[in-house]
């Protein structure tokens, strides 16, 4: 990707300004929250280029709305919206500036962090121009090859105990099931035992047996002419990528439902995907082995909805 990589947006919440830099002379105090115990929650965006280098941001305002949500169940500052929004225009504008026409699509990921520890001094944070307070930055992101694959291809799934009843949420708020923070390492755990296993991708499964979700994605199934994907209450994420989809789906006549799925219902359905923003939509080839319906024409539709998102 280049320089595509280097270009990065600072936000100081408390100053309200933007600050379009790179990413070799980004200063990030070790002190912060967001490097230490994950305080802090991000969102990526797909972003699409015409031939004419317009650009377009699919599901901003979903994404943005999740964010400031992820916020409020981390008791953060409401972050500004003007200001994440100057940075992820400023981040497309050099993408597109350095690349001359050659991208057609990317990804951008902001952020916002806690700030930094209560221990940390801030005065001295302060002589060398580093925000004591709330944090925010965006920067671009790179599809790779194997990326754009899978969503033709497809993956293999073996399915993990996430470690928890479904709904437990709803009794246990801290744990906060729902919110998209910083802390994924579990998920990235979760990713590599699945490729260790033979498999390109888990798919997490609830103590008591229910289908949740992919470490970095929502999944979806087919069941004649209905939608279906579990229930974000359940918990898991309410992706973006997945409302996309069930509003295309519904605008196309297709019935959509949210459900508690079990992994015979994923073996049994007629199809099923893993959707997210950067893949768009993957299909399922097999779970735990046991191989899935492949529909190429229902997977086209999904990548037109979400993209028309």
């Amino acid at each position: 990707m280049g320089r595509m990589q280097t270009a990065l947006a600072l936000i100081d919440i408390d100053a309200g300004t933007v600050t379009a830099t790179h990413l070799e002379s980004a200063q990030f105090p070790v002190e912060d929250l967001a490097i230490h115990r994950g305080e802090g929650i991000f969102e990526t965006v797909l972003v699409t280029v015409d031939a004419t280098g317009a650009a377009l941001v699919h599901s901003r305002e979903t994404h943005f709305t999740r964010f400031e949500q992820s916020a409020a169940m981390l008791d953060l500052p409401e972050p500004p919206r003007e200001l994440f929004e100057e940075a992820v225009a400023a981040v497309i504008a050099a993408v597109i500036g350095t690349f001359d026409g050659n991208v057609t699509e990317f990804a951008v990921r902001y952020a916002m962090s806690r700030g930094l520890d209560s221990h940390a001094d801030p005065a001295a944070h302060r002589t060398v121009g580093i925000p004591h307070g709330p944090r925010g930055w965006a920067f671009p992101i790179g599809l790779s090859d194997d990326q754009r694959a899978q969503r033709t291809r497809g993956v293999r799934v073996v399915t993990l105990n996430r470690g928890y009843d479904a709904y437990v949420g709803e009794s246990a708020p801290w744990l906060l099931i729902g919110a998209k923070t910083l802390s994924y390492a579990v998920n990235q755990s979760a990713a590599r035992h699945a490729v260790a296993q033979g498999a390109d991708e888990a798919l997490f499964v609830s103590n008591d047996g229910i289908v949740l979700e992919g470490p970095t994605s929502n999944l979806v199934i087919q069941r004649g002419d209905t939608l279906l994907t579990p229930d974000p209450r359940a918990g898991l994420l309410h992706g973006t990528t997945q409302r996309a989809v069930f509003a295309g789906a519904a605008a196309s006549g297709l019935t959509v439902e949210y459900a508690d799925l079990t992994i015979d219902d994923v073996v049994e359905a007629d199809a099923a995907w893993l959707v997210s923003s950067v893949r768009t939509a993957v299909p399922v080839l097999e779970v735990d082995g046991k191989a899935l319906p492949h529909a190429p024409a229902s997977t086209s539709r999904l990548h037109e909805w979400i993209r028309a998102a």
